[in-house]
């Protein structure tokens, strides 16, 4: 089998829900596949804790499940003389009759199934959410690196953005390629409804080199060919096309 074929099967098989032959593949595909022995430990451990969970199963959930086997399993209704003929009884929970062990396993299976899959999506959102915040981490270290390197960089220009007091607020560098980083500041936090952006000034125009957010940090920018000075701005949040107000600070390069 395939590493997706045996994937797909991963789920059942922590559930002993597989065939012979579809078992023994996977066993012997686990032996080589970390990955998958993990996911199956992962199937199992939730499956075991929702068993043991001590919550009852949502009401009706035991007819919809068992309405939905017995539609699926039923064959259609044969065709005499272009007649259709009566109707196959269903016989459902209660109604006198004991449903076959085939079918009860079904429908334990199923029900199983909903909650396994269930519990399997939190953890894969859960997981993805921790994912995403270990990405914002590495990526924020990335630029850390890169500005402290191109802070050394005796090519590039340091810049040093003062307020009208002459007091430098915050420090950048630009460097030979026109690559920047923001990486100083002491500017006060903003609200989350405004944010500080930085302008390019390329003769008298000025052009967005990046939204910086309400309490910057260290910040990649590209300074376009031409940048004559650098300048930052207080907008509302997402940043304007235009700075709409004097800048706070501002250094020529």
């Amino acid at each position: 089998m395939k590493h997706s074929e045996i994937e797909s099967l991963l789920g059942a098989y922590a559930l002993d829900a597989v065939d012979v032959d579809e078992a023994d593949a996977v066993e012997r595909h686990l032996r080589d596949c970390p990955r998958c022995r993990a996911e199956v430990e992962q199937h199992r451990e939730t499956a075991a804790a929702l068993a043991h969970g001590g919550a009852d199963a949502p009401t009706g959930v035991w007819d919809r499940i068992a309405a939905d086997i017995d539609t699926r399993d039923a064959p259609p209704p044969p065709q005499l003389g272009g007649e259709t003929a009566a109707p196959t009884r269903v016989l459902h929970p209660g109604s006198g009759r004991a449903r076959g062990p085939l079918s009860l396993v079904a429908m334990a299976a199923a029900v199983l199934a909903v909650v396994l899959v269930a519990g399997l999506g939190y953890r894969i959102v859960d997981q993805g959410r921790r994912i995403d915040r270990l990405a914002g981490s590495v990526q924020d270290d990335g630029v850390r690196q890169a500005a402290l390197a191109a802070r050394v960089d005796p090519a590039a220009r340091p810049v040093a953005l003062r307020a009208d007091d002459g007091r430098p607020d915050v420090h950048a560098v630009v460097g030979p390629d026109g690559g920047g980083y923001v990486v100083d500041d002491n500017l006060p936090a903003l609200s989350a409804d405004r944010t500080y952006q930085l302008w390019a000034m390329v003769g008298d125009r000025p052009v967005s080199a990046g939204v910086l957010g309400p309490d910057p940090g260290v910040a990649a920018f590209r300074a376009p060919a031409g940048l004559g000075a650098l300048a930052i701005t207080r907008e509302s949040a997402g940043g304007a096309v235009s700075p709409s107000e004097q800048p706070l600070v501002l250094a020529f390069v």
